[in-house]
């Protein structure tokens, strides 16, 4: 087994190394997926792009979605949200509204 050696900013390092342990992987076996993605990609296994910050934009569904929830949290609509205490009750919800979209 080969070594590589890489000058890495240590904060990247850092919170990298706590990204992967928290998938149950070590920073190592995150870099051979990433070498081993980029043979299958034949190149980067991403498109790298200039770095403009977060621009994170929501979808038309996404943006309605949080207007209406914006509008239920300040009683402007009725809010249709149901409750489940239990497994069962959940269960029991998403049994009844697999029926209702038959």
């Amino acid at each position: 087994m080969g070594k590589l050696v890489a000058n890495i900013d240590d904060d990247v390092k850092a919170r990298a190394a706590a990204l992967y342990d928290s998938m149950g992987m070590s920073l190592s076996t995150a870099v051979n997926m990433f070498l081993r993605q980029s043979l299958v990609d034949n190149g980067l296994p991403f498109r790298p792009r200039r770095y403009e910050g977060i621009r994170l934009v929501p979808t038309e569904e996404t943006r309605r979605a949080m207007v209406e929830a914006e509008a239920k949290e300040l009683g402007l609509m009725p809010d249709d949200a149901v409750e489940c205490r239990t497994e069962e009750e959940v269960l029991d919800h998403l049994r009844v509204l697999r029926e209702r979209a038959r």
